[in-house]
């Protein structure tokens, strides 16, 4: 039987299409996705099934619509649909499959048919859930700090990342797949899923990367003439139509670069994941798929958030 391949799917949140260079953006910078798409294939007529998390999570992981998966919203405490898993199908296939980072699903340590996940949910152990990233700060002296920036997870306020380094989610998320890889079974091929939780706010990147943008100056969001009538809007826009305006526009591009250097310090980390492969031997033999849940508003037509 011929060797089959590995297959490393990388997810981000809240990344749009747009947002890179070899798709033409004049100031993000993104050497390894550019790299990755000259290399392989870019699917630039690819939507997200729903510009909602959740939903577009179980579709991604059940290959189903938010219609037959039963999720159009943002229904926190609905369970997986008993239908198999993109996990669950690779590990019927011989695979091994393991996740870093965020998976959305609740209860929120069920596995979906990973063999185990290593899970970082944006500070949601409210729900009840063991966040291995939120122990990993609390076993370094930073227990009760990922938020220790004052930003929650859904403000389009900026500030650098107040802890050190290697404490950031995103390097600590890397720094989880790239063990896991090293620790695979070499008699299995393997499924490694990587979900980074930004660029979804709180805009916390490093500084290094706030200073990388520092003096860019961001193309300015596309701004569409309302309805004069905003009782004849959809009720959806209604609903947002000013729950985020009144920036200036100084303030728009103040947030635009600091959200691209979140998507810097991913497309930097993601190299260190591409290195453990070719360092295992294992790059020629891998399939490496990279894709959003979906993009971000960023400002334009004056709205935030789900795109």
């Amino acid at each position: 039987m011929a060797k089959r391949p590995n297959v490393l799917l990388v997810t981000t949140d809240h990344w749009p299409a747009s947002l890179l260079g070899i798709a033409g953006h004049p100031a993000i910078q993104t050497p390894t996705l550019d790299e990755l798409s000259r290399a392989g294939v870019r699917f630039t007529n690819a939507y997200s099934e729903c510009p909602v998390c959740i939903p577009a999570r179980r579709t991604l992981m059940t290959g189903t619509t938010p219609r037959t998966h039963g999720d159009r919203v943002f229904k926190v405490t609905e369970p997986m649909p008993a239908v198999p898993t993109v996990a669950q199908t690779f590990r019927d296939a011989g695979y091994q499959a393991y996740a870093v980072g965020k998976l959305h699903v609740y209860p929120q340590r069920d596995r979906i048919g990973f063999d185990d996940v290593i899970l970082s949910e944006e500070g949601r152990s409210t729900l009840g859930a063991t966040d291995d990233y939120e122990i990993w700060l609390g076993e370094n002296g930073a227990v009760g700090e990922q938020f220790g920036h004052g930003m929650s997870n859904n403000l389009y306020t900026h500030r650098a990342w107040h802890l050190s380094e290697d404490a950031h989610v995103t390097n600590w998320a890397t720094r989880e797949m790239c063990r896991m890889i090293r620790r695979r079974d070499p008699t299995r091929p393997g499924f490694w899923y990587l979900s980074y939780v930004h660029p979804h706010p709180p805009l916390a990147p490093l500084q290094y990367y706030l200073d990388l943008y520092r003096d860019i100056d961001p193309p300015a969001p596309i701004m569409g003439r309302w309805a004069a009538d905003t009782d004849a809007l959809p009720y959806a826009l209604q609903a947002v139509r000013h729950s985020r305006g009144g920036n200036t526009p100084e303030m728009v591009r103040s947030i635009r670069r600091a959200f691209y250097a979140l998507c810097t310090q991913i497309d930097h980390q993601l190299r260190l994941v591409i290195g453990t492969l070719r360092e295992e031997n294992l790059l020629n033999d891998t399939i490496v798929c990279f894709t959003s849940d979906h993009g971000d508003m960023l400002g334009t037509h004056d709205l935030w958030a789900k795109r």
